[in-house]
């Protein structure tokens, strides 16, 4: 199988995930979909411009602003904001740094090609 296809599987049976701790507790980040990625950007979009999220997650030095993006990566919304500021800054940045690594052009470049191949694949009209 190769690593697109490996990747559509575990998107689809929910295998694709990466565990973060923060304060003891493990946390299930997804790959964050286009409303987990926008909540979590607004808060981080108050923060001095950088040419790239490594820049934008190195410059966080409230934590009550990286629970807040964090929170948005793991549930969809800040709720848990209270809880992840319980953690340590190091552990909270960590997590958002996995989060967005899930965000790979890799990934969408294999997912394409076999978009492609699937489309190829498919019965060609005659004309």
């Amino acid at each position: 199988m190769n690593k697109a296809a490996i990747l559509v599987s575990e998107a689809i049976t929910g295998k694709d995930f990466i565990p973060i701790i923060v304060n003891g507790k493990m946390y299930r980040v997804n790959p964050p979909t286009i409303h987990k990625i926008a909540g979590a950007s607004a808060y981080l979009a108050v923060l001095e411009d950088n040419k790239d999220i490594a820049g934008v997650i190195s410059s966080l030095k409230d934590i009550s602003v990286a629970s807040r993006a964090l929170s948005w990566f793991i549930e969809g919304n800040d709720s848990l904001e209270q809880e992840l500021s319980n953690g340590t800054l190091e552990e909270v940045l960590y997590g958002l740094t996995a989060a967005y690594s899930l965000i790979s052009v890799e990934n969408f470049t294999m997912l394409l090609d076999l978009a492609k191949n699937v489309a190829n694949l498919t019965a060609k009209q005659k004309l």
